[in-house]
């Protein structure tokens, strides 16, 4: 295991020397994802960047998420509105037929068992309009007689 780690560190120890004499001046190189200091605050720039604009169409595919589900709201909401208004017509219809003349008199006549009545059936009467009735009230004491002059005279002046 010991020979292993010398081989490794004589492999790495290679490596370098072979970047550095193709680079020289770069020794610091070790990785290949490696920044140069110059560049560093571009990486940034562009991650922050890149960031909010997966952010912002994130919010744009969620609006339009929203917006579909509110439209097959309405579309929902429009299509049972119309089932209503189709019921409502219905029903409207059989109220009418139900509230027929016809239906009214066959319903009196089998379920509460009229008839239509006949010229036999009827007897005229006479009333006399030109006679009058007349009810004297009872004698009062005099009291009751003010009291009603007092009420009569209050209902006068009311008007």
């Amino acid at each position: 295991m010991a020979e292993r780690r010398e081989e490794m560190q004589t492999t790495a120890a290679e490596e370098t020397q072979s970047a550095s004499a193709t680079n020289p001046g770069n020794e610091k190189k070790r990785g290949i994802f490696y920044i140069a200091p110059k560049k560093r605050g571009q990486a940034l720039k562009i991650s922050i960047v890149s960031i909010l604009t997966v952010t912002l169409f994130y919010f744009v595919i969620n609006s339009y998420v929203q917006l579909n589900e509110v439209y097959s709201d309405i579309s929902e909401a429009s299509a049972q509105l119309n089932e209503l208004r189709s019921e409502n017509v219905r029903m409207q219809t059989e109220l009418e037929g139900q509230a027929s003349i016809r239906n009214i008199k066959e319903y009196a006549e089998e379920r509460l068992g009229l008839q239509k009545i006949d010229q036999s059936q009827i007897q005229y009467i006479q009333i006399q309009t030109e006679d009058e009735v007349i009810i004297e009230e009872p004698e009062q004491n005099i009291f009751i007689k003010i009291k009603r002059w007092f009420v009569n005279l209050i209902e006068y002046l009311r008007g």
